[in-house]
Formats: structure tokens, C-alpha cells, sequence
């Protein structure tokens, strides 16, 4: 069987593939299983013991090689891999050549903008897949119009740098996609390419997705049901137009981190983070070369008084970043203060609600764009990838913030994901108000035990009146939360004992355990530790499990790592 034909079966299967739903009884895999099983697309992979986790990210070789997936823009999926491979073949590119592949033109001249800034080599080229003339009966040419892509070929030697900017930028192609131009392999050909050894057709530009029946409706439901889910009384009513989709949550943040430079004046080429954000959220918008990015990771009362002394002293900012609550600390910022300084100061606020989610909180009164990872809890299934944004119609920043966004947005959001996110986001709510509830008993659980420190959640931080303030009137603190335990070794034998799937991402149908920092920040634990994370933290996304078997799991857990030593 050709690999095209392969392909085809296989993105034929996963269109129509449900949702992964847990037992009552947690369970767990071994050692680099996907998570969820038995699905070619999941975003996850088992890690089931710290020593798995400091072998994965240090990327010592028997982990490495066992682990069969991970999550998307920390691993280049296989299919991709393939895909990549492919191009390398069919371009007869040279030895020690890297290949990355992109959904648009736009997303492959980021990376290679970004490429020669990092690098000073300006020798990478882009070529652009097309479609060669006429398609077989069997093929679906309004679909097939998804199939092409834009590869860059780039040296080895600048590896590093393209990983980077895979990682925080999320401007490559999914493995949906990938999976599906692998099928039709057959029938692109390479144009535009400066690849001397390269076999190429006449010059033609990728088709105009634009009127494709293909994921239309998928994607105007998305739009509708998250403007519903973040419409409220205080907040106001969202319309479907004021809701952007994006291939994944980072890119989203990367998105708006442009668009704020954009339409930034020279003097105020600057932005600022305000609590301690999740690890990848300062490179992404670092990229967008602000001359001065300041972090306020405490998010404490004493950084507010220094940021507002700041901009008092005439020290203009572009845009304030921030996340409601925060991963992994679930602590929640003074969004009340940081929106009255915004209107004396005129700057937008930008707002991950992805930990909160729709269900639980609202941040419209407060913010001018909210983030969502449609990755997490609003997809449940941990199998695709999706972020959007919202720009707020009441937001004084409007017309400037969306002109500058829809500047250079595109629907690359590739039709499967979109079927795929609306289907897994049917009971979305319920599962909101299940894995919140389950939350709320093992926090405070884990709230009275002798062998944890602290526990992190939104319900038991000192900052819980700032969450209250958003909180809905039936909203709930999270399926998210964090342990520090007293001694670093409980830590460890508790990790490698609790019976949970263990893995990277939150948000799933299913219980996630990780130990945050190791994964997160395994080069820079002492500065993730100066800003209240430390090594020993362990984040625990509760899933729909039966809340009962999943306290009996944590507490069997609890008592391996309390008893002493034989």
C-alpha cells in the first residue's frame, strides 16, 4: 500500500473519531503511551515517574525513544516528521538539511524573518505546495483545496532556532492537516522554490480557501458558541464576529503580542506581563521584538504599587498581559485595579481565561482581548489543537485592536480541527462543572494533609477575592491545582505512586498529574522557584473520574510517601 493511500484511511477514521472518556476508575500507562490511547492525533504522552520527567526533558535517549507522541508544539508530530521527510525527498535537498512545514505563506515568512534575525543567514527558502491541475473522480476537490502547504528548508545548523520558533510562535501545520497533504502527496508540486536540484512547475499561488464548503459551518458554530459562552450581563453580549480562531492557544498570544506593535507609537515600545505566567507565554511575545517586555511574576500587592508608580512616572506600555487564574500557581490578579490603570494610562488588557474557562468566570468587564486555549477544557477530548481570541465590543481599543489583528489573521484553522473541537465541545459545559466539583473536594483534601506545604488553588489562594470578582454567579475555582509538599522526596514517591494518567497539558476528559517545573523550566528551576514554583510543585488537571476513586488514588498515594522508610 502506497503511504498516501495509508494516510487517507487514516484521516478518513480520525474525522469521525469520538472523544476519549475515562472509567470511573482513574487509570494509568506506561511509559510513553499517547494520551488518549488509541488515538493517532493525542496530545499528551505517559510519564509515569519523576525520573521520566527529568529524562524527557533533559532528552536522554531510552525516554526519548519510547515516548510515541507528545504535545504538539514541544514535539513535531509524526505525521509531520513525515510530511517534512517527504518534502526533503521530493526537493532533493542537500545533506544536512531541515525542513519545517506551515499551513500559508504568511506563517513560513514569519519563521524565516525570524530565522535571519536569529542567525544572520539569509540562504533558507520557502517553497509552496500547490495542487497539479486536474484531480482524480475519487478525490473531493473542494476539500482537496486544504491539502497544500509551504515547506522552508533551512540548515541543520540553525535547528535550535527553528524548534524556538515552532515552540512559541505555533505558526506550523497540525497534524491534521499534515496527515491529510500526506494523502494527496501525489498531487502537489512544488512552485516558487529557489531549490536548484529541484524538479519545479510553473509559479501558481496556493488556492483561496475562502468560500470552501469544507469546515465553514464547523467553524461559524465554534464562533457562535464561544461568543455565547463569554456573553453576560456585566460583560455584555459577544457576536460571532468578535471571536477570531487560531491553529492553537500560543499562537493566539503571539497574534495579539503583533498586532499590539503594530499599532504601538514610537515611544512606547513596550509591554508588561502582571503574575507569573505559563512557561511559554513571555518567549511568544518576545518575538515580537518589543524593546522592553517587564515581567511582574509575583503578582503580589507591592509589584501593583510599582507598576502604577511606573506609569505614573510617564512610562507608557503597549499592552499588559495576564492570566486569570495563573498556571500553575492559580493565583489571581487585581483586575479591577490593573482596568482602572489601563483607562488612566490607556493601554488594552489581554486575558487568558483557559484555566478559568467560560463556565466559571468572566473577565469581559475587565479586559479588551480574552485568550482561550480551545486545546484544554473546551475541547475535553486532549486530540486536537485550537485557540481563539475575543476582542471585546466594548473596549475603547476596538476598532484599533481589530483592524490591527485582522491585518494579517487568516483561516488557517484546518476544517478537521474545527469538526473535531465543536464535536468534543458539546457537554463542555457539564464537564466544566464535574471536574471543578471533583476539584474542589481534593483541594481542600490535600488542604488539611501534614505532608503538603501548600496547596494552589484559586478557592484556597490569598488572592481568592480577586477570582471572586470575576466568578460567575454558578461558577465554580477550577479542575486545576497545585501541591508543594514539605519534603522534596514525598514529592517523588508521591508522583511515582498516584494510579493517574501522568503527562503534559491540562484541560482533559482525563486526570492529568505533572511536576510543573520539571517539565516547564527543567534549565532555569531556581528563577521558576524565586517566583513561587518550585521543583517539588506537582499540578494535578482533575478529570471526569469518579471523585471518590480519585481521592481513594491521591490518598493511597499520601500514604506510601508519609510512611518512613523500612
Amino acid at each position: 500500500m502506497k503511504p498516501s493511500e495509508s494516510q487517507q484511511g487514516v484521516f478518513r477514521s480520525t474525522e469521525d473519531m469520538a472523544p476519549y472518556f475515562p472509567q470511573n476508575i482513574p487509570d494509568s500507562w506506561s511509559l510513553g503511551h499517547p494520551l488518549p490511547p488509541d488515538n493517532p492525533h493525542a496530545i499528551s504522552a505517559s510519564l509515569p515517574t519523576w525520573n521520566d520527567v527529568y529524562c524527557w526533558s533533559m532528552r536522554k535517549g531510552p525516554v526519548v525513544q519510547a515516548v510515541q507522541t507528545g504535545y504538539p508544539r514541544m514535539r513535531i508530530h509524526k505525521y509531520i516528521e513525515e510530511l517534512n521527510c517527504a518534502v526533503l525527498s521530493r526537493l532533493r535537498a542537500s545533506a544536512g538539511s531541515r525542513c519545517l512545514t506551515f499551513p500559508s505563506l504568511a506563517c513560513a515568512n514569519r519563521f524565516l524573518k525570524y530565522l535571519a534575525s536569529e542567525t544572520n543567514a539569509h540562504t533558507s527558502q520557502s517553497t509552496e505546495f500547490g495542487l497539479a491541475g486536474d484531480l482524480p473522480e475519487t478525490i473531493d476537490a473542494s476539500k482537496a483545496i486544504w491539502a497544500p502547504f509551504v515547506a522552508v528548508i533551512y540548515s541543520g545548523d540553525e535547528d535550535n532556532h527553528g524548534f524556538h520558533f515552532w515552540r512559541q510562535g505555533g505558526d506550523g501545520i497540525t497534524s491534521r492537516h499534515a496527515c491529510y497533504a500526506l494523502s494527496l502527496f501525489d498531487h502537489l508540486v512544488p512552485t516558487k522554490n529557489t531549490e536548484p536540484s529541484a524538479t519545479l512547475d510553473s509559479e501558481v499561488d496556493l488556492p483561496d480557501r475562502r468560500g470552501s464548503a469544507f469546515g465553514e459551518n464547523e467553524k461559524r458554530a465554534l464562533r457562535s458558541s464561544i461568543a455565547t459562552l463569554a456573553s453576560s450581563e456585566k460583560g455584555g453580549r459577544i457576536a460571532a464576529e468578535d471571536v477570531l480562531l487560531y491553529p492553537c492557544g500560543m499562537n493566539a498570544i503571539y497574534s495579539v503580542s503583533r498586532a499590539l506593535r503594530r499599532m504601538s507609537k514610537d515611544d512606547c515600545d513596550a509591554v508588561a506581563i502582571y503574575g507569573f505566567p505559563y512557561a511559554e507565554t513571555v518567549p511568544a511575545i518576545s518575538m515580537c521584538g518589543w524593546q522592553t517586555l517587564t515581567l511582574y511574576g509575583h503578582g503580589t500587592a507591592k509589584e501593583l504599587q510599582d507598576f502604577e508608580a511606573s506609569l505614573a512616572k510617564g512610562h507608557r506600555i503597549s499592552g499588559l498581559f495576564c492570566e486569570l487564574p495563573t498556571n500553575p500557581q492559580l493565583e489571581s490578579p487585581n483586575l479591577s485595579k490593573l482596568r482602572e490603570l489601563a483607562d488612566r494610562h490607556q493601554f488594552p488588557i489581554v486575558c487568558d481565561e483557559t484555566v478559568g474557562t467560560f463556565v466559571n468566570i468572566d473577565v469581559l468587564p475587565f479586559a479588551d482581548v480574552v485568550m482561550t486555549s480551545l486545546t484544554k477544557l473546551f475541547s475535553g477530548g486532549s486530540d486536537v489543537m485550537g485557540g481563539s481570541l475575543i476582542i471585546n465590543p466594548r473596549s475603547p481599543f476596538r476598532e484599533a485592536l481589530r483592524g490591527s489583528l485582522l491585518a494579517e489573521w487568516e483561516d488557517i484553522m484546518f476544517p478537521a480541527t474545527a469538526i473535531t473541537l465543536l464535536r468534543n465541545s458539546e457537554d463542555f459545559v457539564s464537564r466544566v462543572r464535574r471536574c471543578t466539583e471533583s476539584a474542589q473536594a481534593i483541594a481542600d483534601y490535600l488542604n488539611r494533609h501534614e505532608a503538603i506545604d501548600r496547596v494552589y488553588h484559586p478557592s484556597l489562594n490569598a488572592t481568592r477575592p480577586f477570582y471572586d470578582e470575576c466568578r460567575r454567579a454558578d461558577g465554580g475555582y477550577s479542575n486545576l491545582l497545585s501541591i508543594v509538599f514539605r519534603k522534596h522526596s514525598s514529592a517523588i514517591k508521591f508522583y511515582d505512586h498516584l494510579h493517574v494518567p501522568k503527562g503534559p497539558s491540562f484541560g482533559a476528559n482525563f486526570t492529568l498529574a505533572l511536576p510543573y517545573a520539571q517539565l516547564a523550566h527543567p534549565f532555569e528551576l531556581k528563577w521558576a522557584a524565586s517566583y513561587g514554583v518550585p521543583p517539588h510543585l506537582i499540578r494535578i488537571s482533575i478529570g471526569l473520574e469518579g471523585k471518590q476513586q480519585l481521592l481513594k488514588a491521591i490518598r493511597s498515594a499520601l500514604e506510601i510517601c508519609s510512611s518512613p522508610p523500612i
